[in-house]
């Protein structure tokens, strides 16, 4: 709309995020990474000189953060294709592959009496140019239909999913009534998923120096499955109880304007938390003296969130129970 490249730029902080996120929440953190990438374009939709120019300059500013974190990354290079009859817009994808001392590697071996702890997903961290949403990289699709104004339909039919179309009532540069977003609607769309390998790996680097690796039990990266993710860990027979802190204003906006039940956007969007972190009783005191300050210096709000408990049945799934402003949900995964 506006002509910006640049914000082609946020497709690669997803991309790597989404990946390296999921790898440094098993631990593997200290190995040695391998990243290969491709890029899919319409050349005849989206400026590809330009964007793949943009693309570069990016991943170029990430694996150098990476790297300066203390992150071995051997970029493989990639493939650029340009498919016209395949590819709307663009496609960027990413594959990772980390190894890692065993000793090292986060089992997801979750206890009852584990404590929930999470990092907020909006916010500002030290490295981060600008606020972020929080919105990270899932329920995108619901949040645009129901926040873009219905006008993009006919002007970007080809950004259109087969079965649906923008419905909303909101330009890319309008500041929502009623809700304090701190931003315009679009930026609060395209706020990229933030670097949590980052953090995990400062955190699991000082719990490794002290001696305390062994109580951190899981890590979940709050993406498919939302606030409800944490029910994926652990081989059964657990209920997560997590108290929810208050939903920041960008899916306050999502729901309001889309009418979606609480439930279904707390199992579909992280609604404020990017990061569960389930540690051991044991030694609670010793671990949040290292997770607390850092949260503080990167600037990213930590929340003690909750505990794990049994269920009767051990044979069952996990359950997920939230605790919430709009009403209390249980899920059974």
């Amino acid at each position: 709309e506006n002509g910006d490249i640049t914000v082609f730029r946020g497709a690669v902080d997803d991309a790597i995020s989404m990946n390296t996120g999921d790898v440094a929440a098993a631990g593997l953190v200290f190995g040695d990474w391998t990243l290969c990438e491709a890029k899919a374009v319409n050349g005849k939709r989206v400026p590809k000189a330009k964007v793949l120019e943009e693309m570069a300059l990016r991943l170029e500013e990430i694996i150098d953060f990476y790297v300066k974190t203390g992150f071995v990354i051997d970029l493989m290079g990639g493939e650029t294709a340009d498919l016209p009859d395949q590819v709307k817009s663009f496609v960027y994808d990413v594959a990772l592959y980390a190894k890692s001392k065993k000793e090292a590697v986060i089992k997801g071996n979750v206890q009852s009496g584990d404590l929930i702890f999470g990092l907020a997903s909006d916010g500002q961290a030290i490295w981060e140019d600008e606020p972020n949403s929080g919105i990270m990289s899932n329920g995108l699709t619901l949040a645009r239909t129901y926040l873009m104004h219905a006008e993009y339909t006919d002007k970007y039919p080809w950004l259109i999913q087969d079965d649906g179309a923008y419905q909303g009532r909101y330009h890319y540069d309008d500041v929502p009534e009623g809700i304090e977003l701190g931003m315009t609607v679009g930026e609060a769309l395209i706020s990229p998923t933030r670097q949590w390998a980052i953090v995990i790996r400062h955190f699991l680097t000082r719990l490794m120096e002290n001696g305390l690796l062994d109580q951190v039990h899981g890590i979940t990266m709050n993406t498919g499955g939302g606030a409800t993710k944490i029910g994926h860990l652990g081989t059964g027979g657990i209920r997560y109880v997590k108290y929810m802190p208050a939903v920041p204003p960008i899916f306050q906006l999502v729901q309001r304007e889309s009418e979606e039940s609480w439930k279904n956007m707390f199992q579909g969007m992280n609604c404020g938390v990017g990061l569960d972190i389930m540690i051991s009783p044991e030694k609670k005191e010793e671990v949040l003296a290292i997770l607390d300050p850092l949260s503080k210096q990167i600037g990213i709000d930590l929340f003690e969130l909750g505990h794990c408990e049994a269920l009767e049945d051990q044979s069952v799934k996990n359950e997920v129970s939230l605790e919430t402003d709009y009403g209390n949900f249980d899920y059974k995964l």
